[in-house]
């Protein structure tokens, strides 16, 4: 045989673990399964507040997770205003910014799901729009917490 063959077919090809691009999808996806099936849940059991307050949990969890562990200083610090912020809209009284949001959304999934000739319970739409804002303020104010812990912990380090 000669050399060129030899070396072609003596050069390895890395292996690339296919399990690895896959997990976080599968994952992702499981998460909004979660999600979708406390909401769910709440709305048949009759307890949308902790099913909501339980699902915010988790993603306020894994967000804060993200937010500690990859973000800059800068932009914890920045995030823990603006979240700051947010959660002391609800106090005016022309509403908080955040239900405004809900409010939209609500409206233009009522007029998608028109146009496509669905007929939409509204009192189980109310219900779920609810909840989904009971989730977003579990997950505002986990994260704002984790990001104020993490504030104070490395202030105590550099002091």
């Amino acid at each position: 045989m000669s050399a060129v063959p030899d070396r072609v077919l003596s050069i390895t090809k890395p292996t690339t673990d296919a399990s690895g691009y896959m997990r976080i999808p599968l994952l992702g996806g499981l998460l909004v399964l979660a999600n979708v099936g406390l909401a769910v849940l709440g709305v048949y059991v009759n307890w949308p507040g902790t099913c909501a307050f339980f699902a915010g949990l988790v993603n306020g969890t894994l967000l804060s997770i993200a937010a500690v562990a990859l973000a800059s200083e800068r932009f914890q610090a920045g995030a823990t205003g603006l979240l700051g912020g947010l959660s002391l809209s609800a106090l005016r009284s022309d509403g908080s910014m955040v239900w405004k949001a809900m409010e939209n959304l609500h409206l233009l999934i009522d007029k998608a799901l028109h146009s496509m000739g669905f007929e939409v319970n509204e009192r189980l739409h109310q219900l779920i729009g609810q909840e989904a804002l009971y989730m977003v303020w579990t997950v505002v104010f986990v994260v704002l917490a984790s990001l104020i812990a993490e504030w104070v912990r490395s202030a105590r380090q550099d002091g």
